[in-house]
């Protein structure tokens, strides 16, 4: 086997709000341009868009405004994941937003069913120059690992960690998501009318 018909596994983590689904689509365009054959999924859980991910920006003011969009199929079981890729006729393979795959209850370990496929995914194609590429958010409102992402990191070939600007000070080192609402549960789909990217100065830890 070749070096360069060998699987990869790539990740773009942050905060909300700093461009880990404008990253994927500028990899899955490239893909495009280069006559890959792409599957792109996304959870059911982020209701935020139907059957597409979509790149956000947000201004000084708290509005948020979609940039791009790239058509996806919405998942939710492992049952659906595995249909999915059952064909395996595709090159590529997007996942945004994976932070919402749910991790067991009680855990068995840090990757969750979703992160389980994945790496039998890579094993099954270990002969062929499959490319994985996965965005989410590494940590939570509460600044602590979330769901299958931290365990998808330690598989991963490639991890590229970015982060958004402080919607606070300014900064551009802000690696944390400020929830800005009374909810506390750990998944609470939202915006910038729930969420403030915050540098670690800014970000105040919830009670």
């Amino acid at each position: 086997m070749s070096p360069n018909t060998a699987p990869r596994l790539e990740l773009y983590v942050g905060p909300m709000f700093s461009a880990k689904t404008e990253r994927l689509i500028a990899e899955l365009k490239r893909a495009t341009y280069a006559n890959k054959r792409l599957l792109v999924l996304k959870p059911a859980r982020d209701t935020r868009t139907d059957a597409f991910i979509a790149s956000r920006q947000v201004d000084a003011n708290g509005t948020v405004t979609v940039t791009e969009t790239f058509p996806a199929t919405v998942i939710q079981t492992r049952e659906d994941f595995l249909r999915a890729v059952s064909s395996n006729e595709f090159d590529v393979l997007a996942i945004d937003e994976a932070q919402f795959f749910p991790l067991d209850t009680p855990i068995i370990d840090a990757l969750g069913w979703f992160g389980r496929e994945v790496r039998t995914l890579l094993q099954e194609r270990r002969d062929t120059p499959l490319r994985i590429l996965i965005a989410g958010l590494d940590t939570d409102f509460a600044n602590e690992p979330f769901g299958p992402v931290p365990g998808l990191m330690a598989l991963a070939d490639r991890v590229e960690k970015l982060s958004a600007v402080c919607m606070v000070c300014g900064s551009f080192d802000a690696h944390q998501s400020q929830r800005i609402t009374a909810d506390s549960e750990q998944v609470s789909v939202g915006d910038a009318d729930m969420y403030q990217a915050r540098c670690r100065a800014c970000f105040v830890e919830p009670l």
